[in-house]
């Protein structure tokens, strides 16, 4: 986490109705949350220098939700996008 993450956070909230989602990279593991208040998903890939090339995502973005297909390592996951 950003040492300000709750500033950064409070900020990215008063956008919810045009930021869907924010990315991140080189969380070892990856991670996902999605914050309550503002519906944005917040989504850390997985560490390309600890998995196995290829390793990367593909992201579609739709009216109603955002798809993630995962190559490699990388977690496929469906995301909703109304809020």
């Amino acid at each position: 986490l950003v040492w300000n993450y709750e500033e950064v956070v409070e900020l990215l909230r008063g956008y919810g109705d045009v930021i869907l989602c924010s990315f991140a990279g080189h969380a070892h593991k990856g991670g996902y949350k999605r914050d309550e208040e503002s519906g944005i998903h917040f989504r850390t890939l997985e560490a390309v220098l600890e998995n196995i090339p290829p390793t990367y995502g593909k992201v579609e973005i739709y009216e109603d939700r955002m798809i993630i297909r995962g190559i490699g390592n990388c977690t496929s996951a469906e995301y909703d996008l109304s809020h």
